[in-house]
């Protein structure tokens, strides 16, 4: 069973109906339980934020997170060095703008006060100037 199976059927049983047959819980029903509601309504809900932290996760840069080898360090400096923007940086090493931001400083090639002057003052999430 997936996961959006799954939450609907547990948002079904969190409104006092049977996912099987459609009709209502009789009152005695343990699923008519306010604690066992609740539960239910939690278990949704985490299920819920599961689902979208996983969209997030695959809309963000292939590389965002993974370690920085010495290659790709070597790279990022070569293209620093040429002038290259720093959106253009982000899509080349797959990673976020503040990805190669942060690289940069750790690297000693930018200091943390000169991204504005550097960069622009105010940069959406490819790098670009907004």
């Amino acid at each position: 069973m997936d996961e959006a199976t799954a939450t609907k059927l547990i948002e079904t049983l969190a409104t006092g109906i049977d996912p099987l047959t459609g009709e209502a819980f009789d009152p005695d029903n343990p699923c008519q339980h306010p604690e066992v509601v609740r539960a239910l309504c939690l278990a949704v809900r985490a299920l819920d934020e599961r689902r979208l932290r996983l969209e997030r996760q695959k809309a963000l840069p292939a590389n965002v997170g993974k370690p920085w080898s010495n290659e790709e360090d070597a790279l990022l400096v070569e293209g620093f060095h040429a002038g290259r923007k720093l959106g253009e940086l982000a899509i080349q090493h797959q990673r976020t703008a503040a990805g190669i931001q942060a690289r940069l400083e750790k690297l000693g090639l930018v200091e943390p006060s000169t991204q504005a002057a550097r960069w622009g003052s105010r940069m959406d999430r490819s790098g670009e100037r907004a």
